[in-house]
C-alpha cells in the first residue's frame, strides 16, 4: 500500500503480532466463536450479519451502537471471504480504529438503517473504504495473519442468531431501496 511506509508496515507487523498473541483463537476455528470470544473480554457484544450488499457498497460494515457492535458482511460470497471480512472488521474493532466520518448525517442513516439502529445512538458506522492508509492496511495484516494461524480451519458460514433475522432484512431492504432509488 503506498500510503503506508516499511517502517511503518513493519512496527504494525509487530504490533499486530502482539495483539493476536493476546487474542483467544479457537481451535478448530470458528468465526463466529471467536466474535462472542471478543465480544465477552471487551464486554459488549459482536453481533454478526449476512447481508446481500449493493454493488457499489464494501463487502463489510462496522456499526458501533452505544449497546453493541454489528459487523454486517456480504452473504454471497464464499465462506472464506466471508471469515475474511468479518476477520478485517474486527481488525478495525480491536484497533480501535476511528473512521474518517464516524457519524452519517441524521436523515441520511434514516432512511439506510433498520429501525432497530436509531441513528442517534450510533457511535460509528462505517465500511472497508472508509479508513486512511495505515488503519486499512493494519485491518487488512490482521485478517490475514488470524486465517494463517487457525489450525484445521474448515469453511463454514457463521448463522444469523434468530433475534437479527428481522434485522438484517430491514437493512437489506433499505439499502437496496437506496440503490434503485424513488419510484
Amino acid at each position: 500500500m503506498e500510503g503506508v511506509g516499511l517502517i511503518r508496515r513493519r512496527r504494525l507487523r509487530r504490533q499486530c503480532e502482539a495483539l493476536i498473541r493476546s487474542i483467544d483463537l479457537p481451535d478448530p476455528f470458528d468465526i463466529g466463536v471467536l466474535c462472542q470470544r471478543l465480544g465477552t473480554s471487551r464486554g459488549r457484544p459482536i453481533r454478526l450479519a449476512p447481508m446481500a450488499l449493493p454493488a457499489e457498497s464494501p463487502v463489510g460494515l462496522l456499526v458501533s451502537t452505544l449497546e453493541a457492535d454489528y459487523i454486517f458482511y456480504e452473504a454471497d460470497t464464499t465462506a472464506m471471504h466471508q471469515s475474511h471480512v468479518i476477520a478485517h472488521e474486527l481488525g478495525h474493532l480491536l484497533w480501535d480504529h476511528e473512521a474518517i466520518s464516524t457519524r452519517l448525517p441524521v436523515p441520511q442513516a434514516r432512511h439506510t438503517l433498520p429501525d432497530d439502529l436509531d441513528p442517534l445512538l450510533i457511535q460509528h458506522m462505517f465500511g472497508r473504504s472508509q479508513y486512511a492508509d495505515a488503519e486499512e492496511w493494519a485491518a487488512e495484516y490482521f485478517a490475514t495473519q488470524v486465517l494463517r494461524r487457525v489450525s484445521q480451519w474448515s469453511p463454514r458460514p457463521p448463522t444469523v442468531p434468530p433475534d437479527m433475522m428481522e434485522l438484517v432484512g430491514r437493512l437489506e431492504r433499505s439499502l437496496h431501496h437506496r440503490r434503485e432509488g424513488p419510484a
